[in-house]
């Protein structure tokens, strides 16, 4: 995963990371891999990028089997072939909590494109006007063979530390030759705030209309979010770059009311359409490094620490290495979060699988395997909120503990298990046996006047609450949808909040 950086000092001017290349096992200082067999497993060249200023590297798992890994040079860019696409703002960074270079969505940021050919032009300029881009930090480059088919895909990434919180930045993204460097237009995003009151946008499932995906992010873009999180399934077939390209693409047309692609942070964790493919770590940056890079990761956001958890190994193969480890990871980093209250009071979880859904996937055999693995975890640190998406419909339980059936507790005592899974998936039925464990239920598509499902967090000082939103094709913002529940649902229900612990 990508790895993160917490801030050294201020910026300066054309920062150099350091590289290391490993061969045989062993690591030296030394020029990238330029695509030979010169490290890695089985001739997959290796490289280790170090972001100057940040606390923290990252090195391609080899799983991935990443290719032409290097450094940003000054080779030649063809001014229309390398001409950055579809630039995004991720965040690299550290799993660990409290520990130098932990990922901070305050002073860090990472930017991923791609190009339609080879280079290795890796750039980002920045600066708090337009006019004056007088930051300059230098990030590395590798060309991904996708799963499915032969086309390959060129990618670039650059992580910036040091920056201010709650501060607008605009940035350029690109390199090259002095005087025949190519850059990107310019874009700004904007770094979260310390403190105060955050909104968070929850969406998951987009893959089957791109026209419900480019709805929702038209209501990110009217809630003003500064971060998107999404809990899986972009898109229908993880191995296909070209669904990425549509995607994304779909959401980086400036003058287009539903333009967010590279204008706030946007997290996604894989879902089981992802696959856990090259092709799907390749598109984002979060947090992490190690083997089993980006497939957790958490953060702090205002009063909230949210861990974010890919669970296609712990529902797939739950004794498997691969899911010890995450598993692992998981014990700890609640443990850290649940004894930092007093500063964080609240812990969010986020992954794909529905743990306690009543739809369609609600007995299948990955899911039981998720939840006996999962909801054990989160009841032992008192976790307040889990969102998941995989059965494609809005679902919120009341506070529970784990069991068969699960056990309703008094508020404040349990955990709440949210399903919001409608940023363009085809619809699912909503269960339909009354069980004492869900509080409301929402389905889309069909008959329903809704195309879709989608939510928003609000997170203050001493409380969170959500609002989530059956999507309406002839809205624009989120007061031309129904409130589905939360505050001003017409279900009667009340405010959906969290106090303290």
């Amino acid at each position: 995963m990508r790895s993160r950086f917490l801030l050294l000092g201020p910026l300066v001017t054309l920062l150099v990371p350091m590289v290391v290349v490993s061969c045989q096992g062993k690591s030296a200082s030394a020029p990238p891999s330029n695509g030979g067999d010169d490290g890695g497993e089985a001739g997959v060249p290796s490289l280790t990028y170090t972001p100057q200023g940040c606390q923290y590297s990252y090195t391609p798992p080899s799983s991935l089997a990443f290719q032409d890994l290097s450094l940003d040079d000054t080779g030649p860019v063809d001014p229309t072939n390398g001409v950055p696409e579809r630039v995004r703002v991720g965040l690299g960074g550290g799993t660990t909590m409290g520990q130098p270079g932990y990922a901070d969505l305050t002073t860090t940021a990472a930017f991923t494109w791609e190009t339609a050919e080879s280079d290795h032009a890796a750039k980002a300029k920045l600066g708090t006007s337009a006019a004056s881009l007088t930051q300059t930090q230098t990030g590395y480059t590798w060309t991904l063979q996708p799963s499915l088919g032969n086309t390959l895909a060129y990618f670039h990434e650059v992580h910036v530390c040091g920056l201010t919180p709650n501060t607008t930045y605009f940035y350029q993204v690109g390199g090259g030759p002095s005087g025949s460097e190519v850059w990107s237009a310019t874009q700004s995003f904007t770094t979260l705030p310390t403190s105060g009151t955050i909104t968070v946008g929850i969406f998951g499932d987009a893959r089957d209309s791109d026209t419900t995906w480019k709805a929702v992010h038209q209501r990110m873009k009217a809630a003003g979010v500064l971060l998107s999180l999404v809990d899986g399934d972009i898109v229908d077939i993880g191995a296909e770059e070209s669904l990425y390209a549509q995607w994304l693409g779909d959401i980086a047309q400036p003058g287009t009311p539903y333009f967010t692609l590279g204008q706030q942070y946007i997290l996604p964790i894989n879902g089981n359409h992802e696959n856990d493919v090259p092709t799907s770590f390749a598109n984002w940056a979060i947090p992490g490094d190690g083997d089993y890079a980006e497939t957790y990761a958490s953060f702090t956001v205002g009063s909230v620490h949210f861990t974010m958890i890919d669970d296609q190994a712990i529902g797939e193969g739950p004794t498997s290495a691969e899911a010890q480890a995450q598993l692992a990871w998981i014990d700890q980093d609640l443990a850290a979060a649940n004894g930092d209250r007093a500063n964080h009071p609240f812990i969010v979880a986020m992954g794909h699988r529905g743990l306690f859904s009543t739809s369609l996937h609600s007995t299948d055999t990955d899911v039981v395997a998720a939840r006996n693995a999962l909801a054990p975890l989160f009841d032992k640190y008192k976790v307040d909120l889990v969102i998941n998406g995989h059965d494609h419909e809005y679902e919120r339980t009341a506070p529970i503990t784990n069991g068969s059936p699960p056990n309703v507790q008094p508020a404040g005592q349990g955990t709440t298990y949210v399903i919001c899974a409608g940023a363009g998936a085809d619809a699912y039925s909503v269960g339909t046996t009354d069980v004492p464990y869900r509080v409301t239920k929402t389905a889309f598509g069909g008959t329903t006047p809704y195309v879709g499902v989608y939510s928003l967090l609000t997170i203050a000082p001493t409380q969170l609450s959500l609002v989530a939103y059956g999507l309406k094709a002839s809205g624009s913002q989120p007061s031309d949808d129904d409130v589905i529940d939360g505050q001003g649902a017409s279900n009667g229900l009340g405010p959906v909040t969290f106090s303290p612990h």
